[in-house]
């Protein structure tokens, strides 16, 4: 039960995160709010690791499951979620990438013998269909009319499999050594490092990072909540099973139509089809936990 609740808590924080990017990015780009956000989390995680990990704890086995973990997400995932979004639209590319808790599952039965019940079958089904409900609502107004190749579609169903293999990944570091604390700041580094390589190596890149107070300012709030996530994401795993804490982070979706409203006024009118994927979260969430 308490990865359920640290798996929801990891949502909100997650959301919050994403919120205080909208809202600020209109006065920045992606580039420069991702690079700020990395390099938050990195002051944020190391200091604490050093303080509350007992050398005598690591293990260099874990350490490069961490690092690999990182690498792919966010690191490799973000960035085709992001193509995914320039290519097939917002609506279609959020509504493949939810179905990651299914493969996610899939995966964990065979590489970690999960064996998820029935119930929790159901439920993680429920929760992906009502995100994609809430995904679909949320972005109605913004789905442009555009002609969608299908070699398209590879870019948002690679970031699935990056994703859903990267809490694997975890999953097998926190097994060998569970400090969750240590396991979120090296991602973090990795994630960073595999950042500045990927601007090193495009000057389009270089020339829209600002590294600036302005930009530290806009998004040091999103930076501290997205390192709280991360770090609630990697208690939830340590305790338990990667079909349920995947599947659980799912009502993230939810949580931003429900802040975008309250915050940034972006949804005047809470649609029916937000309410009918909030009432299916819901019945997930209620599954998983029953069972």
């Amino acid at each position: 039960m308490i990865s359920i609740v640290l798996a929801i808590l990891a949502a909100l924080s997650y959301s919050l995160s994403a919120v205080t990017v909208e809202k600020n990015l209109g006065r920045s780009n992606f580039i420069s709010a991702v690079m700020v956000i990395t390099v938050i989390g990195n002051l944020i995680l190391w200091p604490s690791t050093l303080l509350l990990v007992p050398l005598s704890n690591i293990n260099l086995t874990s350490i490069l499951f961490f690092i690999a973990a990182g690498i792919m997400a966010p690191g490799v995932t973000r960035l085709f979620y992001y193509k995914g979004m320039e290519k097939v639209g917002v609506s279609i590319n959020a509504s493949l990438f939810a179905t990651y808790p299914l493969v996610g599952s899939i995966m964990a039965i065979f590489l970690l013998n999960e064996s998820p019940t029935l119930g929790i079958w159901g439920g993680i089904v429920c929760i992906i269909v009502g995100a994609i409900f809430v995904e679909r609502a949320a972005n109605k107004s913004r789905v442009r009319s555009m002609r969608i190749e299908r070699k398209s579609l590879v870019f948002p169903l690679l970031g699935t499999l990056f994703i859903a293999s990267s809490h694997i990944i975890r999953k097998m570091g926190l097994i060998i050594c569970n400090e969750p604390i240590m396991g979120v700041a090296v991602g973090y580094l990795a994630a960073l490092c595999f950042y500045a390589l990927f601007l090193g190596s495009s000057s389009t890149m270089r020339i829209s990072l600002f590294l600036n107070r302005q930009n530290l300012r806009f998004f040091w709030k999103a930076g501290v909540c997205l390192s709280v996530g991360w770090l609630l994401t990697f208690y939830a795993l340590s305790r338990g099973d990667v079909s349920i804490v995947t599947s659980i982070l799912q009502v993230q979706p939810l949580f931003i139509v429900l802040l975008a409203h309250l915050f940034l006024k972006e949804v005047e009118v809470i649609s029916r089809g937000v309410v009918a994927g909030a009432t299916i979260i819901i019945a997930g969430v209620a599954l998983i936990a029953i069972f």
